[in-house]
């Protein structure tokens, strides 16, 4: 499962980083990344044929190939062996007009691509890559009423990288796993589809120098400073996240199986308040998030909402060059309310109010090793046993959330700054 893979990634980096954490050089970790923004589009030619119900049977359609325009945020680390990037798809356009209206759409890609020679400027570099997204397929029968499926989907990918001095290109062929899937065509009838099997992509991106800034005498002075005192670790922290389900609900799988089990939430906001105890490298936060999981087919939808609130501690526990991974607990107050609507018929609403743990890991990008007065956080928040009870059975709330990208500002860091 892409999700296991990704704490299987992070432990290993860990230890790597812990091995390599006392190899510092100040002007070498100014060098460690380079960000940058831009545009990809996801181009599937081909898709298998899908299948509809009539009263004479399930009768085969073929369907249309799609592009799908995305938003890439990322950065180019490790000197230019690797490049860490998140891909946001817009909506999905298709290239025909299908006898049933389908539609696939692919949701926040989240990858790396791996350069066996570092990717330079005017230089063009192959590499290999990995990443992974929620795939979702829509599709409506002849009376109009839609049916839905989501999975995250593993994506392998094979390409080039083309870097001049401020622009970033990538040509890439992409083959996805285990494409099958099981969909319904009714409440009752059910069939098979496949997700794309296949996919090409070009990006277009504009590169940003973060760090370089950072090697400047004051901020030098700066940490020095911050590395023996505790002052100044006021922070505020703001950034879009998204979350994966992680386990199933009784509550769909064995009353309505035509429903999407595990769909996701809509990308939400993750704000944060909270402390660096900076010679101590530990944080203490409260973060607020505000999420919405729909699921609808079939003239029945359910929807959750869920409002929380964490208090949170996380220790670093290496610095790489400035690539610096951190671990801790937290404690989350969950508001959760859920309504239910079948064939225009209420379901009695639910309310629920509960404590829940979660562990939280993830990463710093630190120009500096504890003077930087801004930094880019990777935030994961996982809650093993969150769900809602509803007719004795389940409905998991067991999401990863990830914050890919935060950006977190330090207000006393900078004014200390602007006073050297």
């Amino acid at each position: 499962m892409p999700l296991k893979k990704l704490k299987h990634y992070f432990l290993f980096f860990c230890l790597f980083w812990t091995l390599k954490s006392n190899a510092q050089d100040w002007e070498k970790r100014h060098q460690f990344a380079k960000a940058y923004f831009g545009v990809s589009n996801y181009f599937v030619p081909h898709l298998s044929n899908g299948n509809y119900l009539t009263e004479e049977g399930v009768i085969a359609f073929s369907k249309s190939g799609f592009m799908s325009p995305a938003i890439n945020i990322g950065a180019t680390h490790f000197w230019g062996y690797a490049d860490f990037y998140i891909s946001i798809n817009t909506a999905s356009i298709k290239m025909g007009k299908d006898k049933i209206n389908n539609a696939y759409r692919f949701g926040t890609f989240t990858g790396v691509r791996v350069y066996p020679l570092a990717s330079k400027e005017k230089t063009i570099r192959p590499y290999l890559g990995y990443k992974f997204s929620p795939f979702r397929y829509r599709q409506e029968d002849i009376n109009e009423q839609k049916f839905a499926y989501t999975q995250v989907k593993s994506v392998f990918d094979i390409g080039l990288g083309i870097q001049f001095p401020k622009f970033y290109l990538t040509l890439e062929y992409s083959r996805v796993l285990n494409t099958s899937f099981e969909t319904y065509l009714s409440r009752s009838v059910k069939s098979t589809d496949q997700f794309p099997d296949q996919t090409f992509q070009v990006g277009f991106n504009y590169m940003v120098e973060t760090t370089k800034s950072a090697s400047r005498d004051s901020n030098k002075k700066l940490n020095k400073e911050l590395s023996s005192s505790n002052q100044f670790g006021l922070f505020l922290a703001v950034g879009p996240s998204s979350a994966f389900p992680t386990a199933s609900s009784s509550y769909i799988t064995d009353l309505y199986p035509f429903l999407d089990d595990k769909a996701f939430p809509s990308i939400f906001a993750d704000i944060a308040l909270g402390y660096h105890f900076t010679k101590w490298d530990l944080i203490t936060a409260i973060s607020y998030r505000q999420m919405s999981q729909k699921r609808s087919a079939y003239a029945l939808d359910l929807n959750i909402k869920r409002k929380s609130i964490s208090f949170e501690a996380y220790k670093f526990i290496a610095d790489y060059h400035g690539f610096v991974p951190y671990l801790g607990l937290g404690v989350s107050y969950e508001d959760i309310s859920l309504t239910e609507n079948n064939n225009g018929v209420e379901a009695p609403s639910q309310t629920s109010s509960i404590f829940t743990p979660s562990l939280v890991f993830g990463w710093d990008i630190r120009p500096s090793e504890k003077g930087d007065w801004w930094v880019l956080r990777t935030n994961l928040r996982y809650f093993p046993f969150l769900e809602l009870e509803r007719q004795q059975k389940s409905l998991s709330l067991q999401f990863i959330e990830f914050n890919f990208i935060q950006f977190v500002f330090y207000p006393q860091r900078l004014r200390k700054l602007n006073r050297m």
